[in-house]
């Protein structure tokens, strides 16, 4: 304690190296780095995937301290694999590197865990073409659809693949950390905060629109993200087909895009079937103005069929009284 009577603060760095579990200090240099490496990037000297010992004799086939096979068989290919790689890189065979039930490492492909027996399924994964590479900048083939993008947006604009911006893997679902190089390829959403993985057009968590290349919010009717400027597609919301801004009604499904009444033009939601300034009846599904007599909607198709809130009655879409209990329907 000073003379004050101010306690000073001690500055303890926190040490990346000591805090995570698959990291060691290059045997040579120090430098931090990945067990499953196996080669230091600062020095270049080669260590042991499984136990961080350093490898001097290039034609080892054993860890002299602990015993690991350097090599093994890729069981998709047969292709000699180094231990503890994550990918095998003649048949792209994803290897698991911790057991899922027990969280063991794993060196090798075994069938199932060598500590606890639990099975281990491997994946064959793809990994995206570099279409174009130069200076910051690395433009890559989309394997779905054949659009170029740059590699940075984590998804191709134009169908949604997404992909690792750094080690280029196609991702599956919702992975928001690549299974090979670990790159973490998720961003909060600005509206929950909740992670969302990169290239998704909506959190699926709130909802909120995103800009696919940035992860801004954007509104539903915008045409570009107001933060990094890139050209947004508008959606059905129904069908999912993309449509012109000024679409009043989806080329597709024929779903009302408009938000008014085709009757009267004043603003309706057609989920209430029915606008609330005229009466007319509207069908649920895309909004088009429906006959009282109408079973299907002469525009989408669509089952109609009214109900009254209160007692489940089903009424005619002219109906103002419900015949069963008397409720006064919306007009």
């Amino acid at each position: 304690m000073s003379e004050s009577g101010e306690v000073p603060l001690i500055w303890e760095p926190r040490d990346p190296v000591v805090e995570n579990r698959d990291t060691l200090r290059c045997p040579s240099c120090g430098t931090g780095v990945s067990y499953l490496d196996g080669i230091c990037s600062a020095c270049g000297q080669v260590f042991c995937p499984g136990c961080g010992g350093a490898l001097d004799d290039a034609d080892l086939e054993r860890c002299p301290a602990c015993g690991l096979a350097l090599m093994f068989e890729c069981p998709g290919c047969g292709f000699s694999v180094a231990a503890g790689a994550r990918l095998c890189p003649e048949c792209h065979v994803l290897f698991v590197r911790r057991c899922p039930a027990c969280d063991t490492r794993i060196m090798d492909a075994p069938s199932a865990c060598p500590s606890c027996g639990k099975a281990i399924d491997l994946q064959r994964r793809s990994l995206s073409t570099i279409y174009l590479q130069g200076p910051g900048i690395v433009l890559l083939l989309c394997a779905q659809c054949g659009a170029k993008f740059p590699a940075e947006m984590g998804a191709c604009p134009d169908c949604g693949q997404r992909v690792c911006p750094e080690c280029f893997l196609l991702l599956t679902g919702d992975e928001l950390d690549c299974p090979h190089c670990g790159y973490h390829a998720g961003r909060p959403c600005p509206a929950c905060g909740q992670q969302v993985s990169m290239g998704l057009p909506e959190c699926p968590a709130c909802g909120q629109a995103l800009c696919p290349a940035c992860g801004a919010a954007v509104g539903e009717s915008d045409v570009a993200c107001g933060s990094c400027g890139t050209e947004l597609a508008l959606c059905c919301p129904r069908c999912n087909a993309e449509v012109a801004a000024d679409s009043l009604r989806c080329p597709e499904c024929g779903l009302d895009l408009s938000g008014t009444c085709p009757a009267c033009g004043a603003p309706a939601g057609s989920s209430r079937g029915r606008c609330a300034s005229c009466g007319q009846a509207l069908c649920p599904e895309c909004g088009a103005a429906i006959g009282s007599e109408d079973t299907t909607c002469p525009s989408c198709g669509a089952d109609i069929a009214f109900f009254c809130p209160v007692c489940g009655q089903e009424v005619s879409a002219s109906a103002r009284i419900c015949p069963r209990c008397g409720e006064a329907l919306e007009e």
